[in-house]
């Protein structure tokens, strides 16, 4: 009996002629993802992905490496049977023997219709030598213990439980973008967000240094190894704000205006860089009317300083939302210390919330804007973070 690690997706089931583009990255995602010592092969499968573990496999690790791919519906620790009714039969009650439990049901899936029964017939037969030999019960709504057996081509997988895995498209399949990035909990849920859809997400991070302490890039620092968990590898790109927030204060420019004037050169800077990295989009953690940056006016007010495609997965979710899911892809912690970032240095009391294009554009007039870009982008650090 080999144990294995069976793994089914869904969405990318439904890509037609395209799915063997998809099941190849995913398939190598995997590979990256597990410990070299707990696997010997990981095989396609008939719309599946098989993966024969070692004996020194550790399961806690494996399910912990695994439930961090993108792509993967569901995972099972399963046992590899022989191609045999009988035998499997003996296999099954053997491995049952050892549990506890009352009720029970089995549901079979028989992909190889070459299989001498069907799905039907296997679910009766298995089912009545569970109960005369074992002493259980059938319940087919809510029982203690599902006996789940797939026959898929000349495999026959036996296992109860199913696990959730991360869903979406593997990290690779769509393309590659650029999400601005702070230590807070709204960026990091984007850019999770925009890897769940098969992006691969180039990280960028404005900062105020020396006029803030480091904690804020360093609370950055330890989000990027959180997120490079998803895709393995991750740039970290590090850039200097503070000379474009002190000329913009010391011009002749409405205080309210500030906020917006801050983002404009952001994306600006942002769309320089993406060419630089080959990124189709810009990716950011604005949820519509959260902050006063963020109200659609603002909004269409920040955009209209690059041409590139801004992309919001967060945009009509609240911020209980947000949390929640910070929490379950571990930035949570990390975005509640206190920190200090760029966006909140020279803030005005009370920020314009209604800005126009033009508004914004007869400002910037007032400041050597390619300037402030050149040099903003002149003193980028560049860090390369993997697992």
């Amino acid at each position: 009996m080999q144990k294995v690690l069976l793994i089914h997706y869904h969405e990318m089931s439904l890509k037609g002629a395209n799915r063997p583009f998809f099941e190849r990255i995913l398939h190598n995602n995997i590979k990256k993802a597990l410990p070299k010592d707990a696997y010997t092969t990981c095989e396609m499968c008939y719309g599946r992905i098989m993966v024969r573990l070692t004996e020194r496999a550790d399961e806690e690790e494996v399910r912990s490496c695994i439930r961090t791919v993108c792509g993967i519906a569901n995972f099972s620790f399963a046992s590899l049977l022989a191609y045999d009714f009988s035998l499997l039969c003996e296999e099954v009650l053997g491995a049952l023997a050892a549990r506890e439990f009352t009720t029970f049901r089995v549901t079979a899936r028989r992909a190889d219709k070459q299989f001498p029964l069907n799905s039907q017939e296997i679910n009766e037969q298995l089912g009545a030598l569970i109960v005369t030999r074992l002493g259980k019960r059938v319940k087919l709504e809510s029982p203690d213990l599902n006996c789940r057996i797939e026959i898929v081509g000349k495999n026959i997988f036996f296992y109860v439980e199913k696990e959730k895995g991360c869903g979406g498209l593997p990290v690779g399949s769509s393309g590659k973008v650029l999400s601005l990035l702070s230590s807070g909990f709204d960026s990091p849920v984007a850019s999770w967000k925009m890897m769940r859809r098969g992006c691969e997400v180039i990280l960028l991070h404005f900062h105020s240094y020396p006029h803030t302490s480091q904690a804020s890039q360093e609370n950055v620092r330890e989000i990027v190894k959180v997120l490079t968990k998803f895709q393995h590898r991750s740039i970290l790109l590090s850039v200097p704000f503070l000379e474009i927030q002190k000329t913009i204060c010391a011009a002749d420019i409405p205080e309210g205006l500030r906020v917006v004037l801050y983002r404009r050169f952001m994306m600006r800077i942002a769309e320089r860089i993406a060419g630089q990295e080959e990124c189709k989009a810009l990716v950011t953690g604005d949820s519509l009317g959260q902050v006063a940056s963020q109200t659609l006016e603002n909004i269409v007010a920040i955009s209209s300083a690059t041409a590139m495609p801004i992309l919001r997965p967060l945009i009509g979710e609240n911020k209980d939302d947000i949390i929640t899911t910070a929490t379950a892809i571990g930035t949570a912690t990390i975005s509640a210390q206190p920190y200090e970032d760029c966006c909140s240095l020279f803030v005005p009391e009370h920020p314009e919330t209604r800005a126009t294009v033009a508004e914004a554009e007869r400002c910037e007039t007032k400041v050597e804007t390619e300037k402030l870009i050149a040099d903003a982008v002149a003193g980028m650090m560049r860090e390369e973070i993997t697992i």
